[in-house]
């Protein structure tokens, strides 16, 4: 089955933001499923005041990301946007990694984090009645 969707990365100096809360700018990319690889990528400005609205308004399906506090990422939840954080590294690894089906997201798990980025985006895909598409 396709895995078709728009993700969210804030970003900062070329890597992902540190605290989403204080972001100013995010990376979007949709992910083809039929294709398993991400279409081209744009920077967007975020709106500190309305970061929710933002990504509702673009579309947004999933938002990585180093940090986000709870009520923040409740918000996110409430308007239908996955959130998978404690994530670092460049946006382009983290499209590559998701458009892989979530391989090689365990690699690019925050320093000291023992989430399990690849779980919680394929129990995402599950819950969906998704496959994610693999690289293999």
């Amino acid at each position: 089955m396709s895995l078709d969707m728009r993700i969210a990365i804030p970003v900062w100096n070329g890597r992902v933001s540190p605290v989403f809360d204080v972001a100013r700018t995010i990376c979007v990319a949709d992910i083809d499923g039929e294709l398993g690889e991400p279409n081209p990528r744009a920077i967007h400005a975020l709106n500190p005041v309305r970061p929710v609205s933002t990504l509702t308004d673009l579309g947004i399906d999933l938002l990585a990301c180093s940090a986000i506090s709870a009520p923040l990422a409740s918000a996110m939840s409430a308007a239908g946007i996955e959130v998978i954080s404690d994530i670092c590294g460049s946006p382009d690894e983290i499209i590559e990694a998701l458009a892989a089906g979530g391989d090689g997201l365990e690699g690019l798990r925050s320093p000291g984090s023992r989430r399990d980025p690849k779980r919680s985006f394929v129990a995402r895909t599950s819950r969906q009645g998704r496959e994610p598409q693999s690289s293999r």
